[in-house]
């Protein structure tokens, strides 16, 4: 099996995830780059003294772990300080992502991340895969995954790219009308036809 890395991209809600889940069941290695940049801001984890620092104990649970949920509403609503935040994690994201590699021995693996291009992990990639998905439903998703208001995902969305930066960039565009298990039988197609370099 020759082993390529295929980035998959896409805004919040899109469905990178269940195209993930696709090619995690024909045998890729799957690494999520946002549950990684998720992991670093873990108490004891490299990023959480930094980000403390710069955002005050007011962002921290009673368990003393970073709310998230109020990180991100601090840092989407304040281009500066969601530059600052990025500039601590995207340097620790990418090392986590490279050890990770190295254990995929073998393997032909997949790296999920919603700012693929932004950070530059597209670099790393043999190939990308963007997923795109009408705004109303990624709203819908996402307020029901996380349990969140629809103010609070739009802010979100308002700081991500729109579908064009994504269709400009990626190899495959792959549009999810709301079907998942269209999505993931799709997903199973690709991923098959690029490990058999068909693609």
């Amino acid at each position: 099996m020759i082993k390529i890395l295929i980035g998959v991209t896409g805004g919040i809600g899109s469905g990178k995830s269940t195209l993930c889940k696709a090619a995690e069941d024909l045998g890729y290695c799957v690494i999520d780059a946002d549950k990684i940049g998720h992991d670093i801001l873990l108490s004891g984890k490299p990023a959480y003294t930094e980000i403390t620092g710069l955002f005050g104990k007011e962002i921290l649970l009673q368990n003393g772990e970073i709310d998230r949920k109020k990180l991100g509403n601090i840092v989407f609503s304040n281009a500066e300080k969601l530059k600052l935040l990025n500039k601590i994690t995207h340097e620790k994201i990418a090392k986590a992502i490279d050890d990770k590699i190295k254990k995929c021995k073998n393997k032909n693996i997949v790296l999920e991340g919603a700012v693929l291009f932004e950070s530059g992990m597209n670099g790393m990639c043999d190939y990308v895969i963007a997923v795109i998905a009408p705004k109303d439903e990624r709203i819908n998703r996402v307020m029901q995954r996380d349990l969140t208001d629809e103010r609070s995902v739009l802010l979100r969305m308002s700081r991500q790219k729109d579908d064009e930066y994504y269709t400009k960039r990626a190899n495959l565009i792959i549009t999810n009308n709301g079907d998942l298990s269209r999505l993931y039988n799709e997903g199973i197609k690709v991923f098959s036809e690029v490990a058999n370099g068909k693609v």
